[in-house]
């Protein structure tokens, strides 16, 4: 028995640790009965584990009281790393709904062993890294999901699905058929359906006339103070400073959806105005669009959110110049509440859903961008125009985006 216990912990450990690694060689050659050993081995460790992680969670459930400590109880199953390049719309609903009262998990989809399985962050919001399964133990829970995960719905006892229909179905990688397999029994089977632009709404209100116009929003806060205060520019937004001309700045995603082409004929034709990117290069796509040849375009890779106030401060204008198609009509862009909290004008290609807002800038030719980046230019000492752009950003932060979905969860029958 001894040697058997430590053949086991040895097995483990291997198997957890190597990520299987000691199955996937041993394929070919250990025999079938020490393959199966080796399975049930881990599988065993796995479900004793997860009745840890399920103990702890039940001992923060009892720590708290419906209706006194939280409004209601969302998990978010894996869908983003937490901590990403790029800090996008779960993360922010997820602080958003535990701000306004939510007990909010948020399930990490590469769990981190070495920490805590239930870390919290911030008030009511736990960073969880646990296996989908611990959630088993609640019933009827009310669980996030996006296109792309719905095979998560699968993982818990009779979930009511809040479903947050975020772009176009054709943006995403992977099993195109799979993922439209996956919208539509979301969009069939959801407790609550939000799509973030009118686009989409048109599209959902098909199946789904109670459908939650929810597009993006902004901290506003986390923005707005860079219009107050006094910055020390970032080190390397010093050598762009150091040129002369205008900064027109970009941050986001760099994707197959950015206008390249439109970059350049633009940074051509304004020589004088130095042209900032801040962002991941998504997809590959940076270097074949030969950016790096136009002296006054700089890309200054990837920034922390909590950094980005402090470069969004010395642009003079901000831009999102997106390829104009059925994908980006039907975008609703972080960055644009974003822009306008900072105080900063924006000028942006025709897309539906992003030029309804008032005191945005449209152009679409190249000598269009260009001249509305002049008259952006004029604006940004204009203070009519900044306050109306930050009254936009306002209106539009993500507590009230938080509260309306909340709002919507309590008119849902009891669990």
């Amino acid at each position: 028995m001894y040697y058997f216990n430590k053949l086991k912990s040895f097995l483990l450990r291997a198997v957890r640790y190597g990520k299987f690694v000691t199955y996937q060689v041993g394929r070919r050659f250990l025999p079938a009965s020490l393959k199966k050993l080796i399975l049930r081995l881990f599988h065993y460790g796995e479900r004793k584990i997860i009745a840890q992680h399920q103990e702890l969670l039940k001992q923060i459930l009892q720590s708290v009281q419906p209706g006194k400590d939280y409004r209601s109880i969302i998990v978010f199953p894996p869908s983003l790393q937490w901590d990403v390049q790029l800090f996008q719309r779960p993360q922010q609903l997820a602080l958003a709904l535990a701000r306004q009262g939510a007990l909010v998990f948020y399930l990490q989809s590469k769990p981190d062993r070495s920490k805590p399985p239930f870390q919290l962050i911030s008030d009511r919001i736990y960073l969880c890294n646990v296996h989908v399964d611990v959630f088993q133990i609640l019933p009827s829970p009310l669980i996030y999901l996006l296109t792309w995960n719905s095979d998560y719905a699968s993982r818990f006892r009779s979930p009511r699905i809040l479903y947050d229909f975020v772009d176009d179905v054709n943006v995403f990688y992977g099993d195109h058929q799979k993922i439209v397999k996956g919208h539509d029994y979301l969009l069939h089977n959801a407790a609550i359906v939000l799509a973030t632009a009118r686009k989409l709404v048109d599209e959902a209100r098909v199946l789904r006339p109670d459908v939650i116009y929810s597009p993006n929003g902004v901290v506003y806060s986390h923005f707005a103070y860079i219009t107050q205060e006094s910055i020390s520019p970032p080190a390397d937004m010093l050598p762009v400073l150091a040129k002369s001309g205008p900064v027109i700045g970009y941050y986001g995603a760099l994707a197959r959806w950015f206008d390249y082409d439109l970059l350049k004929s633009v940074a051509s034709l304004r020589p004088t105005y130095q042209f900032v990117l801040i962002g991941p290069d998504y997809d590959g796509t940076v270097e074949p669009a030969d950016i790096f040849k136009i002296s006054n375009i700089h890309c200054l890779g990837v920034k922390p959110y909590i950094d980005l106030p402090a470069y969004l401060h010395f642009f003079d204008v901000a831009t999102i110049p997106f390829i104009v198609s059925d994908i980006t009509h039907a975008t609703s862009p972080l960055k644009l509440f974003e822009y306008m909290a900072g105080g900063k004008p924006v000028v942006i290609t025709p897309m539906w859903e992003s030029k309804q807002y008032e005191g945005v800038l449209v152009g679409g030719s190249p000598e269009e961008f260009a001249a509305q980046i002049d008259r952006a230019l004029t604006l940004r000492h204009d203070p009519a125009y900044i306050e109306k752009i930050k009254r936009v950003a306002q209106q539009n932060t993500w507590e009230s985006r938080a509260e309306d979905i909340l709002q919507r969860i309590h008119t849902l029958p009891a669990a």
